[in-house]
This record gives C-alpha cells, sequence and structure tokens, in this order.
C-alpha cells in the first residue's frame, strides 16, 4: 500500500498548484526525509564525515552563555549562547562553527536533533543555494566562503521548514530569549530571516515591536556571522506562550475582537487533509455557532482576534490549528485521517487547553467526516 505522503491526489494537487519542476523537487525532498535520509545521514555523523556539536558542547565552546528566566519545575532552562564566528544557512537557519561542525541546537531540542538536522540538510540540497559538499570536503569550503553574505552580531530566526507552525511554535519564542540577552549583554542583535518570507512572518514581528532596522532578510545562501547569537531551541514551554499571548493581545485588542463565532478551520485549499464533505461537516457545525474560515486568506491580526474570543476550535490537522496559542479557555477538536500526529495535542496539553481528538475515515490523502459523530461530539462538549 502506497503512503498518503506519496499519494496521486497530492502529487495531482501539487502538480496544478506549483508545477512540474517545482514538484519534482519537493517529491525528491519528501522521498529523503522520509525513507531515505537517515540510512545515508546516520553512518557520516558516525564516521566523523558529518561532524556536530551536541548542546552540552555548545555551553562549553560557547564565548558566553545567558540563561533565561524560567518556571522553577523548568528541569531545562532556555539560554542563548553566543559565540566569536559561525555561518548560517539561509534556507534552513542550520548554523555551523567555523570547523563546519553543525551546532545541533539550531535544529531541534537534543532528543530530535539527528532527524531534524537530516532534514535540514535534505531542505538544503533540493531547495537552497549553498554547495554543501564544502561540508565534506576541505578544499571545497573556501568555495562554500564565496557564496557567504556576512554580519556581526546576529541570530538565524528562520524556522526549519517553511511553516506557520514552526515559525509560531519553535521560532518566535526565541525572540523572547534574544530580547533577554540583549538587556543582559548590551549587545544589539540583527535577526536573520528566511528569503521569500512568508507575510505572517513581517506581522509577527511588527505585532511584537521587532525594529525593523535589526532585521536582515536572507539574500544570499549562507553567512558568516562574526559574533553568533544562537539561542536554545524551544520546548513548548507555558511561560513561551504565555510571553507570546500577552505581547501579542496587547497589541491586537485594541481593536475591537472579532464575531465570538466558534471556528472551523477549513483546509479547502490545500494539497493534503482537505475533508472531502466539508460542506456537510459545515451543516452540522453551524448549528453550534460555528463558521468556517480559510486561515491563510486573513491576516495574522484578524486570526488573532477571531481565536481570542473561540470557545471551541474544529478542523483537520494542519498549521491552521496554531493559533490556538491565542486561544482563551477553549476547546480544540483535531479531525484525523489515517495519519495521527501528537503537535496540537501536546501544544493543548502545555497552553492548558481541553482536547478532542477525532479519528475519522480516509479517503487518499483526504478526510471524510462522520457528521453524526461530530455532531455529538460537539454537543458533549459544549453541554
Amino acid at each position: 500500500m502506497i503512503s498518503t505522503e506519496f499519494a496521486y491526489r497530492k502529487l495531482e494537487r501539487k502538480l496544478e498548484a506549483d508545477g512540474i519542476s517545482e514538484s519534482i523537487v519537493a517529491a525528491g525532498d519528501l522521498l529523503v526525509r522520509k525513507r531515505l535520509g537517515r540510512p545515508i545521514f546516520d553512518p557520516l555523523v558516525e564516521r566523523g564525515v558529518v561532524r556536530t556539536v551536541s548542546r552540552p558542547a555548545l555551553e562549553t565552546i560557547a564565548n558566553e552563555t545567558v540563561a533565561i528566566p524560567a518556571d522553577a519545575d523548568d528541569s531545562s532552562a532556555p539560554f542563548v549562547a553566543l559565540l566569536e564566528e559561525g555561518c548560517v544557512l539561509s534556507e534552513t537557519g542550520l548554523a555551523l562553527t567555523p570547523d563546519f561542525e553543525i551546532l545541533e541546537e539550531s535544529a531541534a531540542v537534543p532528543d530530535q536533533a539527528q532527524q531534524a538536522m537530516m532534514a535540514m540538510l535534505s531542505r538544503e540540497f533540493f531547495y537552497g543555494d549553498a554547495p554543501l559538499r564544502g561540508f565534506l570536503s576541505e578544499p571545497r569550503r573556501g568555495h562554500f566562503r564565496e557564496a557567504a553574505g556576512s554580519l556581526e552580531t546576529a541570530a538565524p530566526l528562520i524556522p526549519r521548514y517553511p511553516n506557520y507552525y514552526h515559525w509560531m511554535v519553535e521560532t518566535v519564542p526565541q525572540i523572547r530569549y534574544i530580547r533577554a540577552f540583549e538587556e543582559n549583554t548590551g549587545e544589539r542583535v540583527t535577526l536573520l530571516l528566511p528569503p521569500d518570507a512568508p507575510s505572517f512572518v513581517g506581522e509577527t514581528l511588527d505585532v511584537l515591536g521587532w525594529p525593523r532596522s535589526k532585521v536582515e532578510y536572507a539574500t544570499e545562501p549562507v553567512y558568516d556571522i562574526s559574533r553568533l547569537v544562537l539561542p536554545s531551541f524551544p520546548e513548548r514551554r507555558a511561560a513561551d506562550f504565555e510571553w507570546l499571548r500577552r505581547e501579542v493581545l496587547d497589541q491586537v485588542l485594541e481593536t475591537t475582537p472579532e464575531s465570538g463565532d466558534n471556528v472551523y478551520v477549513s483546509r479547502a485549499n490545500a494539497v493534503e487533509r482537505r475533508v472531502v464533505n466539508e460542506d456537510d461537516v459545515m451543516d452540522v457545525l453551524s448549528q453550534f455557532g460555528f463558521s468556517c474560515y480559510r486561515l491563510e486568506e486573513r491576516s495574522l491580526e484578524q486570526n488573532v482576534r477571531l481565536f481570542a474570543d473561540a470557545d471551541v476550535v474544529v478542523g483537520p490537522h494542519g498549521a491552521g490549528l496554531t493559533d490556538v496559542v491565542f486561544a482563551d479557555d477553549c476547546i480544540l477538536v483535531e479531525l484525523f485521517g489515517d495519519k495521527i500526529k501528537p503537535h496540537y495535542r501536546e501544544l493543548a496539553s502545555t497552553l492548558g487547553l481541553s482536547y478532542e481528538p477525532m479519528y475519522c475515515r480516509a479517503e487518499s490523502t483526504d478526510i471524510v467526516v462522520d457528521t453524526e459523530a461530530l455532531a455529538e461530539t460537539i454537543r458533549e462538549l459544549i453541554a
């Protein structure tokens, strides 16, 4: 049986949306990340062909490390490390030492770093312009340097995947860490942002009040940074989301909150995990005060106001559910097809929100919802 990751329906939509060349590149990257990458990458690490720097090693080689205030029960408090010299790959934000060792902290938390580094290198290979062979051969590293831009004191703020969830949950909390680093050290840090950044990147920085004078959008494939500021990888801390919610809502809710409807998040524009019987789903949900939203067609500010006032959010697994970070005591109902992922269950747990998974019938890469079961679920949740 063919995995839905490689389903014909998904490929057909990808071809229609992005064309043949982009679809071939995406398929190659997906194949490496899901099937081929680890059997190739892991032996290279084991043999020292690709060298990495773990979190404990990073703290020993850093010129300075600043601890970030955390909850008393946080066994692994966030920090920011300052390294004299380093470089950053613009496509993924993967950071390297001057000796071309990969800094694992720029990829993921320690127990997920190996998989993340492999996936990020795959993305660099298929989507980026950096000459990755420079990692493997000393003579080629000079050519790698020739492709580099340069910055003085800077931190990469590039999500490992160009997706709203990875931006808001795994990247934006680092702004809190960097601000604390600046206050502690007096340093002025420039943020290195993704090339061709989606509009939500700039909108987020504006709402958080980060000055555009301290922003550099990556126009080169790789950057040499004289003083590399590397925040620890966020670990879904309640303190991070409390900070984010407070900072954003203080700005956004100066205007009137939106409607007060419950929210159904549509994936009708997505290449996978669409709800096939969405009209029937909305016939049911509208009876409970729901409206349907395609969040990608709206601004960050509009979506923040929407979620801040929602009591129940329903939607298929996908980045559109990320804005529950701005909700207050809401219930999240996540719809699944044949693939179950824990991201939003874990996020809801961190946020202290009620969470209800609903397992639906898969139709290729899409979802068919049992509307009677959905109505019964919503009825019980709001009773």
